[in-house]
């Protein structure tokens, strides 16, 4: 067997949070729901990728979204230590139950819940693996695999929408052992929803804990096309179903990779493009002014984020900042050249919701918005359209 061109390497961080010291507040539902109990560690799990001197290392973290600032902060620690930062991406599984990294979900409305402690920590935590994975990247062949999961996944503000696509990569080494896998899933991790007070992964971390034991390795979930809101199809609420949810999801993905041909990968191309989205909802602005959010610093009324493109020839992988609606996912996947295709959400950024610019109707009352939820949660009525822009411009951009 001819060597590989490419090099891989994996890694993971525990950033589960103590609950003997400073309250743990859970993110993504109601305020003050305060932790009580641990059903699942939280990890911070990292794919590293080499191809002469082009890197990609994709960082994924059990927790709700981190803002661009800590990534930007992850990115100048990794440069600190003399490695180029350009390839990174952090991306956020938007577990539900995992500390508030954002401010939202605090003891009330108007006190953030961010431990900065917790959130340091974290930070260090995440160069610390990207660099691990970086260090032991040896030479590597892969699989790649589309799927489906049929019946476990639900659309609460367009039943007639479901994205159920599994995609999944697969990195071996040259005598076949694995060193990680890559899953990809469109749906929210909340099965554990906010009458719980634990900590845990949800269904994605049951997921790569059923995969790393079958299989070895490191396997690690990013989500996709959640928004709009692709949620787990079930009214038991518990962490049995959660483990249930993880091992279809985990036994879609492995059947799918096990009857995939392992090729050679030799190609490695990252290219990232930064742009500017306005910012014109109240209560986000308003969340900013009291300090539960950090300020974004707008210029002329709009942010700076960011979209990634990572092509392996046979995969490509395609990063947005937030929480995009699957219409727009299905937009964004269409215009990659497959045969497997990942879109990565809550990347680098979390944004909020990422709506279609047609379906986007501003709430009467962003404080109780009723069926406009999305929108009361998203920067403004064109994120959509600019965000599918500059994805589909960095798909097809020829390097």
């Amino acid at each position: 067997m001819e060597s590989s061109a490419l090099l891989a390497g994996a890694a993971m961080r525990r950033i589960t949070p103590q609950l003997d010291a400073r309250p743990v507040f859970l993110a993504g539902f109601q305020n003050n729901r305060r932790a009580t109990a641990v059903d699942t560690d939280l990890y911070a799990r990292a794919l590293a990728l080499r191809l002469d001197e082009r890197i990609a290392v994709i960082v994924a973290c059990d927790l709700i979204g981190l803002d661009r600032s800590d990534v930007l902060d992850v990115r100048a620690a990794l440069a600190a230590h003399g490695i180029d930062p350009s390839g990174l991406v952090v991306a956020c599984t938007h577990t539900h139950s995992g500390p508030d990294t954002l401010g939202l979900w605090g003891p009330d409305r108007y006190i953030s819940g961010v431990d900065p402690l917790y959130l340091s920590a974290v930070k260090q935590a995440i160069v610390e693996v990207a660099m691990e994975a970086l260090t032991f990247c040896c030479p590597a062949r892969m699989r790649c695999a589309m799927t489906r999961l049929p019946g476990y996944i639900a659309n609460f503000r367009d039943p007639r929408i479901v994205d159920d696509e599994v995609a999944a990569l697969q990195f071996v080494k040259l005598d076949g052992e694995v060193i990680a896998t890559l899953l990809n899933l469109a749906c929210h991790p909340e099965v554990l929803d906010g009458d719980s007070t634990l900590i845990s992964a949800d269904y994605a971390g049951y997921a790569c804990r059923e995969v790393e034991t079958r299989v070895g390795g490191v396997a690690l979930h990013v989500s996709g096309a959640l928004g709009g809101m692709l949620s787990p199809n079930t009214h038991d609420r518990t962490p049995a179903w959660a483990e249930r949810m993880g091992r279809a999801y985990a036994d879609a993905a492995l059947a799918a990779l096990e009857a995939s041909a392992v090729i050679d990968a030799d190609r490695l191309e990252v290219r990232r493009t930064e742009f500017d989205l306005p910012l014109v909802n109240p209560l986000l602005l308003m969340a900013q002014q009291m300090g539960v959010l950090r300020v974004r610093q707008p210029v002329n009324g709009a942010i700076t984020t960011s979209c990634t493109f990572i092509d392996l020839g046979a995969a490509q992988i395609i990063t947005v900042p937030g929480e995009l609606l699957p219409r727009l996912g299905f937009a964004i996947k269409a215009a990659m050249p497959g045969p497997c295709k990942i879109l990565v959400g809550l990347a680098d950024d979390e944004i909020g919701y990422i709506l279609p610019d047609d379906e986007f109707v501003p709430p009467a009352d962003y404080l109780n918005p009723g069926r406009q939820y999305e929108e009361s949660m998203s920067l403004g009525p064109t994120t959509g359209s600019r965000i599918l822009a500059a994805a589909q411009g960095l798909i097809g951009d020829q390097p």
